[in-house]
């Protein structure tokens, strides 16, 4: 659902919903506040001893950008460090029903989105790949049940690939940009769900160790 290099162009939406940028502000704090209020009710949360007063201040920083982007349509190759961009088709990813859907759609892929959540929440510091395989290569991995808001969660099919990537919010939550026909979205309860659940693998966090 993601892919190795897309385009850094930046246009306005041509479809899909356009940014509303009061509601989204109102969404992002009011996930924010369940996040904080929930969070520690749920297994995979870590406690604070498993990580820095600076991986969380970033982690959060990474989840507010990600959220702010919630509703923008999903374009395979879509996204880079500064925002949404134009996607494109490849023969096999960015059609939807046999059309291609991509190379007119401003938004993000999964990837695209996780590289720009931890630009904007890094402060240009730090860069991801636009690959999901390529960021849990790079990124110091870690396990499922000591995870913070802002690192990445990685999804396979049994015996395949990495082909996914979302960026987790916090109780249990993550946000993503799924496949195309689809915005960006967040979902609840992720080890649980029937689709997402059974393909989760791994976890990244790239600001591990101050990087």
């Amino acid at each position: 659902m993601d892919v190795t290099h897309a385009p850094h162009r930046r246009r306005r939406h041509r479809n899909g919903p356009r940014h509303r940028r009061g509601a989204v502000t109102a969404t992002v704090l009011a996930l924010l506040l369940w996040i904080s209020a929930a969070g520690a009710a749920f297994a995979c949360d870590g406690p604070a001893s498993a990580s820095t007063v600076g991986e969380r201040d970033t982690g959060q920083q990474v989840v507010a950008a990600a959220l702010h982007e919630l509703g923008t349509p999903y374009a395979w190759g879509g996204g880079g460090p500064q925002g949404p961009s134009l996607g494109f088709c490849d023969g096999t990813n960015g059609y939807l029903q046999g059309v291609c859907m991509a190379d007119h759609t401003v938004g993000f892929d999964c990837s695209g989105l996780a590289l720009f959540a931890w630009y904007q929440g890094s402060g240009g510091r730090i860069r991801l790949p636009h690959y999901s395989v390529d960021q849990l290569a790079t990124d110091p991995q870690v396990p499922l049940d000591q995870l913070i808001p802002g690192d990445l969660l990685f999804f396979a099919h049994p015996g395949g690939p990495v082909h996914h990537v979302g960026v987790y919010i916090g109780g249990g939550a993550m946000v993503h940009a799924e496949h195309t026909g689809t915005v960006v979205a967040v979902l609840p309860d992720v080890a649980h769900d029937p689709v997402w659940g059974p393909q989760l693998v791994a976890a990244a966090r790239p600001d591990a160790m101050g990087r």
